[in-house]
């Protein structure tokens, strides 16, 4: 190093001036999480409860206010079944009140589960021999009975939903049964009850997803995971009526072409600007809380002031629209726009894009502050689209809420044990949240697709 410094002394500033761009950058890393990234708060780690509490706006106490109706127990108007506790004797002369009628009644409830037991039906098909020409003749089976023991439709429900819905894993759902029902299943059950599942359930995912190519609104998200020890991507599409997911190998175009959804479609598209998304030809609404952390994240890390006021602007279109019924007027609309217009030049002037003079290969390294501005220019119509149709919401909270639960059962069984695994669950939660939220309920709805009358989704909004 002293030879170096003594023959070419700008090489080793050169080098120290990499090495603390190197710690600089590697002390941004070490500040990100969910509130100024796209990490998920998941990894927040011990901090995040402590980051929650001095975030904190409202100075309200936790819990619910002063007024809040509530939702206690309540008496009902129809009681299951009643009981009378009668008095024998006078608790003051202890005579006998045998035969005294009574002058009234203090009522209390116990709301209580009935004792649960699994029912057994047996099925007797009669034959009877004609007396004239002796033939035998047979009653036919209901068609759902067609071997001489098997598991009904509820409990085969209550399966799926154990395993698919609450995410339960296939042994501690082995147990659950068991332990409810008095009934030992194995594992291979619960693999072919949802195999059953997941094929009764193909008619209402291609009518989900023949009606989501015709939503006005559509959300896009896709998340990894890993299937069968490796890293796959289930992609989910959305609305507040219809969900589908799907899982694929890749994340990008590969994927989007063999959904076969987004190809062609001419609505909105909402998403948090994943560039595959960009190469079609709809309108491009990009996922505003996704911006408003990422500027956080530049004025925390460059101290740039731009990006503060950026997601002020932001943050304050919102709040307009949130408070108004119908629409903005043009004047708001066109001073949200100037404020915004305005901040990116600012930011541009703070954030040049510089030419070094040396030619490089492929696409020249910008800065982060800079990659946002840019974004932020180029896609301007589709950031502010929302102060101008009320209809158009300022996130991509849709498909980040369907998508949760994928993230949850990964965080339970650290991932699917098989390909066909997780095919099962993206089919079948799409049925699930798609059932839920057409106000079905989810166990009725599962039990339909083991009697041959699956849920099917009607009206798009």
């Amino acid at each position: 190093m002293r030879k170096l410094l003594e023959r070419d002394p700008e090489a080793i500033l050169d080098l120290i001036e990499k090495l603390f761009a190197r710690i600089e950058e590697l002390e941004r890393r070490l500040h990100k999480d969910s509130h100024n990234s796209n990490r998920p708060p998941s990894s927040d780690g011990l901090n995040r409860r402590e980051r929650r509490r001095q975030a904190r706006e409202s100075k309200k106490k936790r819990g619910g206010q002063e007024g809040h109706e509530g939702k206690q127990l309540k008496m009902s108007a129809k009681p299951t079944r009643t009981e009378v506790h009668t008095v024998a004797t006078c608790e003051r002369c202890n005579r006998s009140l045998e035969g005294v009628s009574a002058k009234g009644y203090k009522k209390r409830q116990v709301f209580d589960i009935p004792p649960v037991s699994l029912e057994v039906t047996e099925h007797l098909a009669e034959y009877k021999q004609c007396p004239h020409c002796k033939a035998v003749t047979r009653a036919s089976f209901p068609e759902k009975v067609t071997r001489p023991v098997q598991y009904g439709s509820r409990i085969k429900a209550f399966i799926t939903y154990l395993s698919q819905y609450q995410l339960i894993p296939y042994e501690r759902t082995v147990e659950m049964i068991h332990d409810l029902f008095g009934v030992r299943i194995s594992t291979g059950t619960v693999y072919n009850v949802n195999q059953q599942a997941y094929e009764a359930g193909k008619d209402t995912e291609e009518k989900i997803k023949d009606m989501l190519k015709d939503q006005p609104i559509l959300h896009a998200d896709e998340t990894g995971i890993y299937a069968g020890g490796s890293l796959k991507w289930l992609h989910v599409l959305s609305t507040n009526r219809l969900s589908f997911y799907s899982v694929h190998d890749k994340r990008g175009k590969e994927a989007i072409e063999a959904i076969e959804i987004i190809p062609g479609y001419t609505g909105r598209l909402v998403h948090d600007f994943w560039s595959s998304y960009l190469a079609y030809g709809c309108t491009h609404i990009l996922c505003n809380a996704h911006l408003v952390r990422e500027l956080t994240g530049i004025y925390e890390d460059f101290g740039q002031r731009w990006a503060l006021d950026m997601k002020n602007v932001l943050l304050d279109a919102k709040k307009k629209v949130d408070n108004r019924m119908v629409r903005l007027n043009s004047g708001t609309i066109h001073t949200i726009e100037q404020r915004y217009e305005r901040i990116i030049k600012k930011g541009l002037r703070q954030n040049p894009d510089r030419d070094d003079g040396v030619i490089r290969r492929g696409r020249k390294k910008k800065s982060k502050p800079r990659n946002l501005l840019e974004r932020l220019k180029s896609y301007q119509d589709g950031i502010l689209a929302f102060v101008k149709d009320f209809s158009i919401p300022f996130d991509n909270n849709q498909a980040e809420r369907d998508l949760r639960m994928v993230k949850v059962q990964q965080k339970i069984s650290g991932c699917f044990r098989s390909m066909e695994g997780c095919m099962f669950f993206a089919r079948i939660r799409g049925y699930i949240s798609t059932a839920k939220k057409h106000n079905e309920n989810v166990l009725t709805a599962l039990q339909g697709l083991f009697e041959n009358r699956p849920f099917m989704p009607h009206g798009a909004e």
